[in-house]
């Protein structure tokens, strides 16, 4: 027995740890720029040869050096206009390791340039466990006037866990509400838990819109939603989300579930009026509508929250019929929450 439940831990710790870095997203996020030049033993800055336009020629190294280098691509009419234009912009090369081949990264300006060494300089500390001071260097860059350096922070800050993300000093969080449902896909479930973080309670309603949307067509990233809606909002979004959208059966199961997330993480590290509120929302719940059980289950042990045992508990005992997914996840979670969690 205490060799199952030490697996079931293992096992929980290992799925709270693959939250941290995927939340909200329905996939795992692609490596940013930093962490390709990370990967790479050769880094040079490139231009145009002014002999022969068609063809990059180093004129820096950042890693490795520029002799012996051959880059195979071909500079766009597009990007030899804009260098042309702008002699000290150049275009950021990496190989792939020490041998793979060449990716154009980007185009550097000297500003730009400097956030690169910058982050250079920190690969010994920052390489692998990207920890809060990694975070922190970004979050001072969102309001940068470069849109592409702004983009790279954003890119950078989406891979934070909820908890490392909300103590940081964060920039640039003043309009927000504009684009909450524009821009680029991918950036889209950071850019609302910003939002969540930017102190404007004037987003309570939009966000409190898109959940609902969002609900109604499962978004794949709605608890980014809830947990925005619930940091602005506090425990009475909290307790909106319980009794409203939780109770919804005209929801589906799977978007009620990526809205418990939200539940999860502020029973963690929310105020103290809403870790209350869903501390007795949520056996509540589970009350009158016991087939959320395995979501509560799930989400709650995928983020180390193991305030809901017993609640789980209670539930199974007086509904045992349930799915052999759901009797999985609440199992392991009563296992896992009745040793102490």
């Amino acid at each position: 027995m205490m060799k199952a439940l030490t697996l079931a831990v293992a096992m929980l710790t290992s799925l709270a740890q693959i939250a941290a870095a995927c939340a909200f997203h329905g996939y795992t996020p692609r490596p940013t720029l930093i962490d390709k030049l990370y990967a790479s033993e050769q880094i040079v800055l490139a231009r145009p040869d002014p002999a022969d336009p068609s063809r990059f020629v180093p004129v820096a190294a950042l890693a490795g050096d520029v002799d012996y280098v051959d880059i195979p691509q071909s500079p766009d009419a597009q990007t030899r206009d804009r260098l042309r234009a702008a002699p000290g912009q150049a275009a950021l090369f990496a190989r792939d390791g020490a041998y793979g081949p060449w990716e154009n990264l980007a185009i550097l300006d000297t500003r730009y340039r400097a956030v690169v060494e910058s982050a250079l300089r920190q690969q010994f500390r920052w390489q692998g466990d990207a920890g809060p001071a990694r975070y922190q260097f970004f979050a001072k860059l969102l309001d940068d006037p470069n849109a592409d350096i702004r983009q790279l922070a954003l890119l950078e800050l989406d891979r934070a866990e909820y908890r490392v993300l909300r103590k940081l000093r964060l920039r640039g969080l003043t309009g927000l509400g504009d684009d909450l449902e524009g821009g680029d896909a991918k950036l889209r479930p950071i850019r609302i838990l910003l939002a969540g973080l930017s102190r404007d309670r004037s987003l309570i309603a939009p966000l409190s819109s898109g959940m609902q949307r969002g609900a109604a067509r499962n978004l794949r990233y709605l608890g980014a939603y809830a947990t925005a809606l619930v940091e602005l909002g506090g425990a009475d979004a909290a307790d909106q989300i319980l009794t409203l959208m939780l109770t919804n059966t005209s929801y589906s199961l799977d978007s009620r579930e990526r809205i418990i997330e939200a539940l999860a993480i502020h029973g963690l590290y929310g105020s103290g009026a809403v870790r209350r509120t869903i501390k007795r929302g949520v056996p509540a719940l589970l009350k009158s509508h016991p087939d959320l059980a395995g979501s509560v289950a799930r989400q709650f042990g995928r983020h180390g929250n193991w305030d809901m045992g017993r609640a789980v508990a209670e539930t199974k005992a007086a509904h045992p019929k349930v799915t052999l997914r759901d009797s999985f996840a609440i199992n392991q979670y009563i296992a896992v929450a009745a040793d102490g969690g």
